[in-house]
This record gives structure tokens, sequence and C-alpha cells, in this order.
């Protein structure tokens, strides 16, 4: 829906819009408005769906973006995104239409401490740029079939083997390679130095000049300006292959073409034999049978139709997004649920467990043997109660009895005939008597009395 027709009226009055058709136009005025950007900032809720779909949302201090990674791209990532880790998302924004919200799609995540080399590397850019060293008018043509190949790359290693296999598979030519570090110090120097001597070569019709994948930091020499002018100011036609296809370099844009792989590079300095053979016999038979206008024709049919379809695996990932969210969903009320009947579960079983005969009779053991112990103790009180008043009473007996008194000094005086004589007008001078001790006893004889002992008070 052209923007256009937001804004029609009927009758004086404005017409209202779908939802569907207000969220559209939103979608075509974002997409169009951000190309591929780079956004700088902190990973958290980072979740990584069944299907392989990355989920995370980039923050700062003042703000928010929810993005989005696509399994194909998250395969790509040299280590699993955690939260807390500060990067650098490159992709394009686009608006999910079933929530009417924005997102970034990101293609590509790298360490955020490449945001200062990120920075110079953009301002040589627009230097560059400005000096019209990428400019369109100025790339050449590769030849159809190339007399040699020349390649400046290093001696050893994927992309060296990828580049020869795929020349040598598709049209055998010679290949020149001159050997060079491609990244550390020596790298800028001995890149240039090949691309110069290449050029230099009569027959070496095309150039590759790359590397095999790494980080930002592993391919920087591509990026360094005296690499990026040698390729500009070279004569042969260069193709640049460096790194993966998300890898995007100054010596890509400085270049004639640039190649995603090292064997995208191979594919494209040389034809296929084997395509050209092919494509020798479609035309004869095109030619023959005079079908060229049809094909045009169905050709032209089908790029409209690819046009208003549009990319339908974006279509499918909106999809799988959708299926996602309802999926994660679904997930939560089942947890919900199943954590509703457990507790549940717990409460019955523990009242059954209280209803058990086996809990009853062990309560009631319980408490037997609560009583019995009372009983024990009650018991033993007693007991020690009663000893201590026995031997409270041993000990006064004691102390009133005969024994006792004798012990403390006293005396018992008896007559011959056994009698206690207790006054002493009960006997007379000459008898005899007997005085009993403590210990043993005294045989005596009166020979005096006295009607008074010291212990009597006086008769007034």
């Amino acid at each position: 829906m052209e923007r256009g027709e937001m804004v029609n009226q009927e009758g004086g009055r404005r017409r209202p819009l779908s939802v569907f058709a207000v969220t559209r136009a939103l979608k075509g005025v974002i997409e169009e408005a951000f190309d591929t950007i780079s956004v700088e900032g902190e990973v958290f809720s980072a979740r990584k769906a069944s299907s392989g779909h990355l989920y995370f949302t980039l923050k700062d201090s003042r703000a928010q973006l929810p993005c989005v990674m696509w399994r194909s791209s998250v395969a790509m990532l040299p280590e699993p995104l955690r939260d807390g880790m500060k990067v650098v998302a490159t992709g394009e924004i686009n608006l999910y239409e079933p929530h009417g919200r924005y997102q970034m799609v990101v293609r590509r995540v790298e360490p955020s401490g490449l945001g200062q080399l990120l920075v110079k590397l953009e301002e040589l850019r627009k230097l560059l740029l400005s000096e019209g060293l990428f400019a369109p008018e100025r790339k050449k043509p590769l030849p159809f079939l190339p007399r040699r190949v020349g390649v400046v790359t290093a001696a050893t290693g994927a992309a060296v083997q990828d580049i020869v296999e795929t020349i040598h598979n598709r049209f055998p030519i010679p290949i020149l390679l001159v050997p060079t570090a491609v990244q550390g110090p020596a790298a800028v120097e001995g890149i240039v130095r090949g691309i110069q001597l290449l050029d230099r070569t009569d027959d070496v019709d095309v150039i590759i000049v790359g590397r095999g994948g790494g980080s930002l930091q592993d391919l920087w020499a591509f990026n360094d300006e005296a690499v990026v002018r040698a390729i500009a100011a070279c004569g042969t036609p260069v193709v640049s292959a460096v790194g993966h296809e998300v890898d995007t370099l100054l010596s890509d844009y400085a270049a004639d073409h640039r190649a995603a792989t090292p064997t995208a590079a191979g594919e494209l300095v040389v034809p296929s034999m084997r395509d050209l053979r092919t494509t020798l016999r479609v035309h004869r038979e095109r030619l023959r049978q005079g079908l060229g206008l049809s094909v045009s024709r169905h050709r032209l049919r089908l790029e409209n139709s690819l046009r208003r379809i549009g990319d339908p695996r974006r279509l499918v990932a909106e999809r799988q997004q959708a299926l996602d969210e309802l999926s994660m969903r679904l997930e939560l009320r089942l947890n919900d649920r199943l954590a509703r009947s457990r507790e549940r579960n717990g409460v019955l079983s523990a009242r059954l467990r209280n209803l058990h005969p086996a809990s009853r009779v062990s309560a009631a053991r319980q408490r037997w043997s609560n009583l019995s112990l009372r009983l024990e103790r009650a018991v033993e009180s007693h007991l020690s109660k009663t000893r201590r008043d026995l031997e409270g009473a041993k000990e006064a007996l004691n102390h009133l009895s005969p024994v006792g008194s004798l012990e403390r000094g006293y005396a018992i005086v008896r007559h011959e005939n056994g009698g206690v004589v207790t006054d002493s007008s009960r006997t007379g001078v000459g008898d005899s008597i007997e005085i009993l001790l403590h210990r043993g006893a005294i045989d005596a004889t009166v020979v005096g009395t006295k009607t008074k002992n010291h212990f009597e008070p006086e008769n007034p």
C-alpha cells in the first residue's frame, strides 16, 4: 500500500484504516529508511529457540533494541552470545507485523572492543570514497577466459587450496602464486608487493587477493590504506576474496569484483567448462526451436512474481518467530499447571499420611512413651522424697536414743538389779552401782549423795 492511500477521504471524512494496513505501511517506511547498520550495545535476555533462532536485546544506558538472529547466522557465531557481553551487531531493521514492533535482524556479531577500530575504519572509508577509489565506473570487467590467474595469499591454508582446486576443477589454466603473510606486522607489505609484482607480469589477466575467515583483527590487513590503494592502482582486474560471506572489508570496495569466499573467487574468475558446454547445447537448441522469445516472456513473468511475493525466506522466518513465541507460551502454561498439580498432590499425600493407621499407631506410641517417662520421673521423685524423710527421721531417732546421749557425754546409772537410777534418793551410801558410758561401763560404790545437781535451779 502506498503511503498516500492512508489519507484517502470519503464524503469529507477520513477513511479508517485496518491495523494491518497501518502496520504494513510502517513496515515499508522503516525498512526503506534503514539499510545495513551496525549497533553497539550490551546483550541481555538472550535465549535460543528450538528452531535454532536466537532472540536477544541490545541495550545501553538509555534505550533497548529487540534483536533476532536467524539460525543460519547463529551457526556462524565464533562463540555463543551471553547476557552481559558488549558487542557490535550488524544487520537490518524490520517491523514484525504480528506484534507491530520493530526489531533488528542481526547477520553478524563482533566484540565491542573493536569499536574504536571501526570508527577509524569508517573515517578511512569515507576518505577513500571521497577520492573516488570505490567508484563503480572505475571497476574493470573480468576477462571471459584468462590466460593465467595470479593469487596473493598465504602459501599454506585452506584459502589457496580452495582457489587452486576450484579453478582446476572448473577450467584448468595456469596459476601464479605469490605467497605472503596475510595477518601480522608483515602482512601489509607482503600483500602490496604481491599485487604490484603480478600487475607487472604480462600473461596474468586477473589477480585474486584474499585469505580464509577469521576475526576482524585477523582480517585487518585488508583494511589497511596501503593495501586498498595498491588494489585501486592495479591495472589488472582484481578480485577480493577475504574471509566469509558476512565479512566486508575496504579491499572489497576497492577491488573490481568481490567474492564472498576464496572458493567463490575461483568460480568467478574462470567459467565452468561443463557449464559452457551445457550453455552451448542449450543455446543451440533454443535457436533451433525458436523459443528465445518465449523464454524471455516466462522469465519476465517469474521475476514479476518474485517481486510480488518478496523474499520467501523472510516470510518463513517471521512465521517461525510467531511459532517460537507460541511454543514458549505453551511451555510456560504447561510448567505452571504441572507445578500446581504437584503442589496439590503434596497436600493430599500429607493428609493421607496423617490418616494412615501406621501414623495413628505411631502417635499413640509417642503419647504412651511420654506418659511412661512422666510416671517414671514421678516415681523417682516420690522415692527420693521418701528416702530423704526416712533419713531425717533416722537422724532424729538417733539424736533421741540413749546411745546417742552416751555419745554426747551422758551416762546411765543402774542398780545391781539392773534398774536405772534417776533420783539420788533411790540410792544409799555403800550401794553398788554400774555406770554405763559410750564405750564400756564403770562399777562403783556410793560414798555419798546430794539432793540437787548443778543443773537444777535453787528453790526459793
